[in-house]
């Protein structure tokens, strides 16, 4: 991937939109079958050193996925918890503010819930890792932090021990949006790829208005000291959520997200011969998968066109589009004075 197909990863839109739910369990469904609702909320820890561990996770999509931030000093991560049913797994990805992203699932472990992930730093180096959530009582959380080796078992002795106190809903709020500072290293992200092409005009909200007369509204926001963007698309009762990731290792440029009909989205971005393109798989609640192709074409520093393609089962896209759509940027809200 050059870096044009890079740069233009902060314009992202999915244009299936308003797809009827199904009766299918939901993440909310499951977290309160298993009887985990006491991890929602904010929560924070005491280290021995007297440093403060802000863990917070909180419900998104109408309960079709959980948003989770976490903070340690200057360190800050963001991810997304969903529940894809036809494979019976409960992902979360997540990215942070250093040029790490971790992809990991979550299980039931006799009453506790564990998180296992791997984190990919910036030079492809990987670590695993398990962690052990356990209610102590309403108020207080104890997490246990295991190694995992190559062969996936976890170590018998634990990395780490924290216990987490709730605190009340009004509490300082951790979100990644809100993360202006962080490492930086020796490695690029997606922010500087960005400027230096000068695109950062794409981050933003957008509008426009598809064929039946609904009105799509999307906004693209820096996180994680420009790690990541974060993608919010809205039409009518429809609404998809998303990260847009970068690593530096593979010089690759993903996306994941999920929507409100409980189907859970993924892709990569590549250079096409008539734009930069996204291939990107929805899988629906009952397993059904819808491939599509998106092709971006700025227009102006206010307005860009997007084509979209269907794919075949070989992931040959059709010859022609099913479609185009141009978006034009929505202007500022005027506050009052």
């Amino acid at each position: 991937m050059d870096i044009k197909s890079v740069l233009l990863t902060t314009a992202v839109l999915l244009t299936c939109l308003a797809v009827p739910g199904l009766a299918q369990q939901s993440l909310g469904d499951l977290v309160t079958e298993g009887g985990y609702e006491w991890l929602i909320g904010k929560w924070v820890a005491t280290t021995d050193e007297g440093g403060k561990l802000h863990f917070e996770q909180k419900w998104g999509l109408n309960r079709n996925t959980m948003l989770v931030d976490f903070q340690m000093g200057n360190f800050k991560m963001h991810g997304m918890i969903v529940f894809v049913p036809s494979r019976e797994e409960v992902l979360q990805i997540s990215a942070d503010n250093q040029g790490g992203i971790w992809k990991g699932t979550w299980r039931d472990e006799y009453g506790d819930a564990v998180h296992r992930m791997e984190q990919t730093k910036p030079d492809g180096e990987t670590m695993k890792a398990e962690i052990v959530h356990t209610r102590v009582d309403a108020d207080t959380m104890k997490t246990v932090m295991y190694g995992v080796d190559s062969d996936g078992y976890r170590a018998a002795d634990p990395w780490a021990t924290v216990t987490y106190k709730r605190q009340p809903t009004d509490a300082p709020d951790i979100s990644a949006a809100n993360a202006s500072t962080g490492s930086t290293g020796d490695y690029q992200k997606l922010g500087d790829l960005v400027s230096e092409a000068d695109y950062g005009w794409m981050a933003g909200q957008w509008m426009t208005t598809v064929a039946d007369g609904r009105q799509v509204q999307l906004e693209y926001k820096w996180a994680l000291n420009r790690h990541v963007v974060l993608v919010d698309v809205k039409s009518n009762d429809y609404q998809y959520l998303g990260m847009i990731l970068f690593a530096p290792s593979r010089q690759e440029v993903t996306q994941i997200g999920a929507d409100n009909a409980g189907a859970f989205w993924e892709g990569a971005w590549s250079d096409g011969y008539d734009g930069v393109a996204l291939n990107i798989t929805r899988l629906q609640p009952d397993g059904v998968k819808q491939r599509l192709e998106h092709v971006y074409t700025p227009v102006d520093k206010d307005s860009f066109k997007l084509a979209e393609y269907a794919v075949d089962a070989d992931g040959y896209r059709s010859a022609e589009p099913r479609g185009t759509q141009t978006f034009k940027r929505r202007p500022p809200k005027k506050t009052e004075k």
